[in-house]
């Protein structure tokens, strides 16, 4: 009775967009290679397609790190997916040549990047020519990036003869009408929308009091399109400063290099500070290499399975998973390191835990210097 009420409701209003529970929010996931990001979306996987993330966090934090990472995934795990990004900072070539395309795993033939920060050459080409390609070319388009919104110019300052006659507000004007032309877009096609922001200074005292010291740099309206709002930080040594890694980087013992010779890597946190379809303020920790891209991923699975009591820990020298004890952290890491099988046991059963909800954080327990 109620289905064909229903029924008779849209043949009556003409609703033809009507919206059913979707059949499976996990069909289709946008992963990177850091099991600590992936994790902080609420599903164990990534971005679902169809859906939006904000990436947001001060300079060199590793916004299009993310993006190049998501990118290489995607051409992984689906050999016909197709990537779009517009590179508002106007300078793709010298962030990623022809070199780090394979070291990020990216299929320059399933790739585009359009340098441009006119929005009409990026929100008029998702609204119509990207809507026309997939429909009449066949093209499998399933990650749509905008890297970043705050470099987008405002219409009215394109028109404008001098700085001084653009108006405040004219960017986060410019984002909102332009997010709102390409929404229904991506509904149709289902593409994941990934947007970068930077920061700027929180001037809220109420979030001041909370500890939350900047925002993105974009308007509230824009923020309220993306499903997901995630910040990103460097992770910063006890005296304050960046954690820089050199080339001595390894595993769990990376230490400090600053000084020591050439940086090539640093450490990022990353926080989910908003969600409207999952949980909040889940973070993690992930290292990226600005030639590889995120690297020490099984640091990561550790730090997932001991947090969320999946290894077990006894007592401070012993982690036991499966019944296997390992004895001490540098054994289990290097068990981790070694055997990758290992790795996708304990995040298969982090994923099976989160979708049951039956995740329960370990207690906390003394570090030992040993460990």
């Amino acid at each position: 009775m109620a289905y064909s009420q229903k029924k008779l409701m849209e043949k009556l209003l003409g609703l033809s967009g009507a919206v059913s529970a979707p059949e499976d929010v996990h069909g289709y996931v946008l992963r990177t290679r850091s099991p600590s990001l992936n994790f902080c979306f609420g599903n164990g996987h990534g971005l679902p397609a169809g859906y939006t993330v904000t990436i947001w966090g001060p300079r060199k934090c590793g916004k299009s790190v993310v993006c190049n990472d998501m990118i290489g995934q995607l051409h992984a795990d689906d050999p016909e997916a197709f990537a779009i990004k517009f590179n508002t900072e106007l300078r793709e070539k010298a962030q990623l040549d022809k070199g780090m395309y394979a070291a990020y795993g990216i299929d320059p033939n399933r790739y585009v990047c359009y340098e441009t920060n006119r929005p009409d050459n990026i929100f008029d080409r998702i609204e119509k020519d990207m809507a026309a390609l997939v429909q009449e070319g066949g093209m499998k388009l399933k990650l749509v990036i905008i890297d970043s919104l705050t470099q987008i110019q405002g219409r009215r300052g394109m028109n404008a003869d001098t700085i001084m006659t653009q108006q405040i507000g004219d960017n986060a004007l410019t984002n909102q009408e332009g997010l709102k032309r390409i929404l229904p877009v991506q509904r149709e096609l289902g593409f994941g929308l990934v947007l970068t922001a930077h920061v700027r200074a929180q001037m809220d005292p109420v979030e001041q009091m909370r500890g939350n010291k900047f925002r993105p740099a974009v308007s509230n309206a824009t923020e309220h399109h993306s499903e997901y709002n995630l910040y990103l930080e460097p992770n910063l040594t006890k005296d304050g400063r960046v954690d820089m890694l050199g080339k001595e980087y390894i595993d769990h013992s990376v230490e400090d290099m600053e000084g020591k010779g050439e940086q090539v890597a640093h450490r990022v946190r990353c926080r989910m500070v908003d969600s409207s379809i999952g949980p909040k303020k889940r973070h993690g920790e992930f290292t990226f290499d600005y030639h590889r891209g995120v690297v020490n991923t099984h640091e990561e699975v550790f730090k997932l399975g001991v947090g969320w009591n999946i290894i077990e820990r006894p007592n401070n020298l012993t982690y036991v998973f499966n019944g296997v004890k390992y004895p001490g952290k540098p054994s289990m890491l290097e068990a981790l390191k070694g055997d990758p099988e290992l790795c996708k046991t304990i995040l298969n059963e982090l994923r099976r835990r989160d979708r049951s909800h039956d995740l329960k954080a370990a207690p906390e327990t003394e570090e030992s210097p040993d460990t």
